[in-house]
């Protein structure tokens, strides 16, 4: 039976539904579009490759210390109203950065950028848990992660483009273009799916945050995703460097590679909902984490040996990013089912803590610098053998089912 406290969520869910495929690719746009200028930043300001590598990691600490916050932000005062405020300062942070100021300026703005990307990125992504009950918000889930890797996949090879016609800072105006898109569809397309009858006050939905991260599921299977994500943050921050400066291929080239890659991680979301309804959760997880170890240590040894290219880049990564893929839906519906009436804040923790943990991974092997990726395979075979650790021996109970 409708009450009328479920009816306006209930009445305005589709609405819900489109704004929200509109709203979440927008955090991974902002990560992901510029990627391909790094090195023309580089030489624009005459600064080290780990300089320009900040930038990433300044934004993804941000974004990721900005859901911790923005969770019980959104679950005590709807997400409507912090996803329309904080998209408006993200669109002048945007601006800012496209003005081409100072490189220190840059580097606070990315960091402002995270920060404020988080807020409407966990108020998105709420609306999932706030509309949707048992098989339906899996599938809605599984839509919603499919929604937020259209970012990484097309911005890109987008940004790519947008560098070789126009240079580096014309990512940033269409970042302020794609937010100001955000503010209009909050504003008059989006209804409030956070119920009142929920909210708290905001230190008491601070205060959740205590039994998460004392929940014998939700941590473990939080840390498994930091581990798992890593695999595409650390081929972001290195790989530019590897294929246009070692390798001397093009921006757009780059770009073309990156849109394969996240055409990949899509598919791998796809194949885990074939797979899913056949085969124990707990056998792909194993067979896709332990099958990404052993390629990781074939391409370390092949690196150091010295084969070093594109193909010997790209091909093994393309297919460690699909299997990774395959986990993802898994963990992530896992934990919002943990605290389904805290949406906001479910969400919120596990973001912040898999982006958090991923940055400081991706920062160490940024610090490794190297001529060929030995770094980047050194990287993915810690976060891969981590994440089998993870899943089938902490966890090992709880993904030990298939969906039906």
């Amino acid at each position: 039976m409708t009450t009328e406290a479920t009816a306006p969520v209930f009445v305005n869910r589709r609405r819900a539904f489109i704004a929200m495929l509109i709203m979440v690719p927008l955090g991974g746009a902002a990560t992901d579009i510029y990627i391909p200028s790094m090195p023309a930043m580089a030489h624009f300001f005459g600064s080290g490759q780990f300089s320009i590598q900040a930038t990433l990691l300044l934004f993804m600490a941000g974004y990721g210390i900005g859901q911790i916050l923005a969770g019980p932000l959104t679950d005590s005062l709807g997400r409507r109203l912090p996803i329309l405020f904080t998209t408006c300062l993200f669109v002048i942070a945007s601006i800012g950065i496209a003005l081409a100021p100072p490189l220190w300026v840059v580097l606070l703005l990315r960091a402002a950028q995270g920060i404020l990307a988080a807020c409407s990125a966990v108020g998105a992504r709420a609306i999932v848990a706030d509309c949707y009950e048992g098989d339906e918000r899996i599938k809605a889930a599984n839509w919603m992660t499919i929604a937020w890797a259209t970012g990484p996949i097309l911005s890109p090879a987008l940004g790519g483009y947008l560098q070789d016609w126009f240079g580096w800072t014309a990512s940033f105006w269409f970042l302020a273009g794609w937010g100001t898109l955000v503010v209009l569809v909050a504003a008059f397309l989006l209804p409030e799916t956070r119920r009142i009858s929920l909210r708290q006050p905001l230190g008491d939905a601070f205060a959740v945050y205590r039994n998460m991260v004392f929940d014998r599921v939700y941590v473990p299977t939080a840390l498994g995703m930091a581990c798992l994500i890593s695999v595409m943050y650390g081929f972001e921050v290195l790989a530019p460097f590897y294929i246009q400066t070692n390798l001397h291929h093009s921006p757009i080239f780059y770009g073309h590679l990156q849109l394969v890659l996240g055409a990949l991680w899509l598919a791998g979301n796809f194949f885990n909902r074939l797979v899913s309804t056949k085969v124990r959760v707990r056998h792909t997880i194993a067979v896709a984490a332990g099958t990404s170890l052993l390629i990781s240590l074939a391409m370390l040894a092949l690196d150091l040996s010295g084969v070093f290219s594109v193909a010997a880049l790209v091909v093994p990564s393309g297919v460690i990013y699909f299997l990774m893929a395959t986990i993802w839906p898994n963990g992530y519906s896992k934990c919002l089912a943990r605290f389904a009436q805290a949406g906001g804040s479910a969400n919120a923790l596990v973001s912040g803590l898999f982006i958090i943990v991923s940055a400081g991974f991706t920062a160490g092997a940024s610090l490794l610098q190297s001529p060929s990726a030995w770094p980047l395979w050194a990287l993915y075979i810690f976060v891969t053998a981590a994440t089998l650790i993870f899943f089938t021996v902490f966890l090992r109970k709880e993904f030990d089912y298939t969906v039906k």
